[in-house]
């Protein structure tokens, strides 16, 4: 028989009956008082999010006005942005890009796009023009002329005016170009060259009868050569400006800068 003073067993030592600790049952732990605090707390969080969400929120979205969005596309990016404040919207400047029609500095596109109706404040995101990209220009010197205007082309550069000069370079090297290697030009832009003719400098005329009248002085031009007179003729058979005739005729030699001849159906 165990009396109030009997003495439990651990690891050979007795101690009190006491002094021995019971685990709190599960359904104790859950009614505590810091249990009780807790979900509190969490309550509350939780109702004090759904008011900010359905109330709240709402609230303050529903008491801006509608604002129809000012076309400021062209316009300067510091009047755009003038514009867009009056109007009571939050221009934001999102990017740069080239454009070759509108000038560096000016607003290319907005999003939102003109006219949609938004909330007052809402942002709008400018892009901002560069101007027209620019081509830095390839050094030329040393190549063969089909290389150089295969190099033109990729580039989105026309080969202009071809004259032939003596020089120490191989025949058809080119000697030098109208515009320095490195710098920016413009898309479409003609380049001139020189190239080395050697010792002895002499051209075979180009054909260009049934050409148009441009597309036979550019290739007179590429060829080292001019266009010479235009001399205009009824036909019935061909386009306007549709070259017929030519002289000197094509496979004849002759000096660079040699005039070429045309007669044009008008």
């Amino acid at each position: 028989m165990c009396s109030s003073l009997c003495m439990g067993e651990r690891k050979g030592v007795i101690y009190p009956d006491s002094l021995i600790e019971t685990p709190m049952p599960l359904k104790e732990k859950l009614t505590s008082r810091l249990a009780i605090k807790f979900y509190i707390i969490i309550s509350s969080l939780f109702i004090l999010v759904f008011v900010l969400d359905s109330v709240v929120m709402p609230l303050l979205v529903h008491s801006r006005d509608d604002v129809k969005i000012p076309d400021v596309t062209g316009k300067k990016a510091t009047a755009a942005m003038d514009i867009l404040l009056e109007a009571g919207l939050e221009p934001q400047v999102h990017d740069t890009m080239p454009h070759p029609k509108i000038a560096p500095g000016n607003v290319v596109l907005q999003n939102p796009v003109a006219g949609a109706v938004v909330r007052e404040g809402r942002n709008v995101y400018l892009t901002i023009s560069g101007g027209e990209a620019r081509i830095t220009m390839p050094n030329l010197r040393g190549r063969s002329l089909r290389d150089a205007r295969i190099t033109l082309e990729q580039l989105d550069l026309r080969l202009g005016m071809v004259t032939y000069e003596a020089s120490e370079l191989p025949a058809e090297t080119i000697v030098s170009q109208s515009v320095p290697p490195g710098k920016k030009v413009r898309k479409n832009q003609m380049i001139e060259i020189a190239v080395s003719g050697g010792s002895d400098i002499e051209i075979e005329i180009p054909y260009v009868v049934g050409f148009n009248l441009d597309e036979a002085q550019q290739r007179l031009l590429e060829g080292g050569l001019r266009l010479g007179t235009v001399t205009y003729k009824e036909s019935s058979n061909l386009l306007p400006n549709t070259v017929m005739n030519q002289t000197p005729v094509a496979g004849d030699p002759a000096a660079p800068n040699t005039p070429v001849n045309l007669v044009v159906s008008h």
